[in-house]
């Protein structure tokens, strides 16, 4: 496309989108598809719009112009929004001849025209008081940090490193969801929960806890009901001998012993109150799922469904059983339900994300996992996951926006 004025379709004048016909029909709640006409006459007065504001369009991209003009018209006529999107679902291409009017048709979900409301949302609350306990524990992991490593042979514990390949795989799925070439695994305390790629796997922590030093290395776990094995290679292992206190004081700069408590404290109370957060909002998100009446597409959930019972197909070892396909039909119409009450949510409480709302978030699963907030970004990014991490501020958003709608129970 030629843009000779520096101009595009938005800066020439507005067309006579009435011209537009436009026939709503209603089909299974919440979807309407809508058959659409656009005449011939308007056709020829966006192109002339074009021509005389110096953009010279091709077919292909004059067509797109007219479906998005058309897109537009008939979701203001519809007067209702989208939680996926209005899409073109004409059985062939859309295809423009001189003179003759660009006939089509569109299909989109809705969301409610009304306000979400709700009278109340129960949610348990923990409570921690951190206590010097918590923090000799803490204080003793940083001395392990920045403690001296020498090999080990014999049964492992608390502390221990163990440097291989690590191989995580899934029942049913051909290919490992998950393979490092290299990585350095910890032996957790009993109090401490062991992740593996961001994945929390308590069984595999607790077993790892007396067992034998080997070149391999094999643990079962379960994952929301589904079996799993981490599989560790060409390992090699190390006992850390703590540093002293003074060493760790002297390595973060902390001029006394009573000052860097005092930071752990701090940090301690920081976890929790993360940890906490993400046990009220996972309650916060059930029960709405639970108890909201929200008209949810089948045609988007079918679209869902088929697309990740041919991603699983495709990595399955055996044919999937009707139980398994039956589990991944719920756990899709749940996400369908949830992003589609999100979306009302959000419009309700006119939630936006902002970049600074993206390094909060990024920010925060760094201190989760103890890395810098950069690579969070720089993974996200990198994975094209950066809608992810929208999604997780809109949550949190949205929680604090209902908070006074919650009724809270303390619990230990």
């Amino acid at each position: 496309m030629t843009d000779t004025n520096n101009q595009s379709p938005t800066d020439l004048p507005p067309v006579d989108t009435s011209l537009i016909q436009i026939e709503i029909n209603q089909l299974e709640s919440p979807d309407y598809r809508m058959n659409v006409e656009v005449p011939p006459v308007l056709i020829a007065e966006i192109k002339t719009r074009l021509k005389d504001g110096g953009l010279n369009y091709d077919e292909l991209e004059l067509i797109k112009l007219i479906l998005q003009i058309s897109t537009d018209e008939a979701m203001q006529r519809l007067d209702k929004d989208s939680a996926f999107g209005c899409r073109v679902v004409t059985e062939k291409n859309v295809k423009y001849e001189e003179g003759k009017p660009l006939v089509f048709s569109l299909v989109t979900d809705t969301i409610p025209n009304d306000d979400f409301s709700i009278d109340e949302i129960p949610i348990q609350r923990r409570t921690l008081v951190i206590e010097d306990t918590h923090v000799d524990e803490e204080l003793y992991e940083q001395r392990l940090q920045f403690g001296m490593k020498s090999p080990v042979d014999g049964v492992l514990e608390y502390g221990d490193e163990i440097s291989c390949e690590a191989t995580c795989c899934i029942e049913s799925v051909d290919k490992p969801v998950v393979e490092k070439q290299q990585c350095v695994l910890k032996v957790p305390s009993e109090s401490q929960r062991f992740f593996f790629n961001g994945i929390p796997l308590p069984e595999v922590g607790e077993a790892m806890r007396g067992s034998q030093t080997s070149k391999e290395l094999s643990f079962e776990f379960d994952v929301q009901g589904t079996r799993g094995k981490l599989e560790l290679r060409n390992c090699t292992f190390n006992r850390v001998s703590p540093a002293t206190v003074e060493q760790v004081l002297a390595e973060y700069g902390t001029p006394s012993e009573g000052l860097l408590r005092t930071q752990i404290k701090m940090s301690l109370q920081n976890s929790f109150d993360r940890d906490n957060a993400n046990f009220m909002l996972n309650q916060f998100y059930s029960f709405l799922l639970n108890n909201v009446d929200l008209p949810v597409s089948a045609r988007i959930t079918d679209m869902h469904f088929a697309r990740k019972l041919k991603e699983v197909e495709s990595q399955a070892k055996n044919e999937l059983t009707d139980e398994q396909k039956d589990h991944i039909r719920q756990n899709t119409e749940r996400l369908v339900k949830r992003l589609t009450l999100n979306a009302w949510l959000q419009r309700t409480f006119k939630v936006k994300v902002s970049e600074t709302d993206l390094d909060n978030q990024a920010a925060i699963i760094a201190e989760e996992r103890r890395v810098r907030p950069a690579d969070i970004r720089e993974e996200y990014r990198s994975e094209d996951k950066l809608q992810i991490l929208s999604s997780m501020v809109i949550d949190r958003k949205i929680f604090e926006k209902l908070k006074d709608k919650m009724v809270f129970t303390e619990i230990q």
